[in-house]
């Protein structure tokens, strides 16, 4: 790809809908010649899109999309354009950052001076508190010092040399992780 890099012409933006968005998506992979791609959502409440070059897979936050359509619907294109950069010059260059090559393909697609990371909304990602489903507890009084959301990678010879600080005495030897039951 030369430096100076043209325009890529891309098929008119339907309205601002999230139906409105992944038909656009899937015009844009057509008329990008990335037919073995695919558009998805997820439900990540981190980041705005996502391009998983490996599965040839651009997803967008559903979480952010239903509050960009109608508050940013300029922000939520520039994501997806974003992405489409991703895998346009993973797909002719196998570049996967946010380099030199990947500016040019922002360039050519319209989102000239795009940045890893852009949010024009700024508001409180939700914390889905999980469930606990395991526990750190004492093995004769099942004292419960501490809950996991998943399993830990401690093993039984590992907790042995385990304790809880201030409290060596009692539960050096003594600690075991327990599945929580509901």
């Amino acid at each position: 790809m030369p430096a100076e890099t043209p325009a890529i012409p891309l098929p008119p933006r339907p309205a601002a809908t999230l139906a409105g968005v992944e038909e656009y998506a899937a015009h844009c992979l057509a008329h990008l010649h990335l037919h073995d791609w695919h558009f998805g959502w997820d439900k990540t409440t981190r980041r705005l899109g996502c391009c998983k070059m490996q599965q040839r897979r651009i997803s967008l936050s559903r979480y952010y999309a239903e509050t960009y359509v109608t508050k940013a619907p300029e922000q939520l294109w520039r994501t997806l354009l974003h992405e489409l950069a991703h895998a346009l010059a993973w797909v002719h260059h196998g570049a996967r950052a946010h380099g030199p090559v990947w500016k040019r393909y922002c360039t050519a697609l319209g989102i000239h001076g795009e940045r890893a990371s852009a949010r024009d909304i700024e508001f409180a990602t939700p914390r889905q508190p999980r469930p606990a489903r395991f526990s750190l507890c004492h093995r004769e009084t099942g004292e419960i010092y501490r809950t996991y959301t998943r399993k830990p990678r401690l093993t039984p010879a590992r907790l042995r040399h385990c304790y809880i600080p201030g409290r060596k005495a009692e539960t050096l030897g003594q600690l075991t992780i327990k599945p929580i039951e509901t």
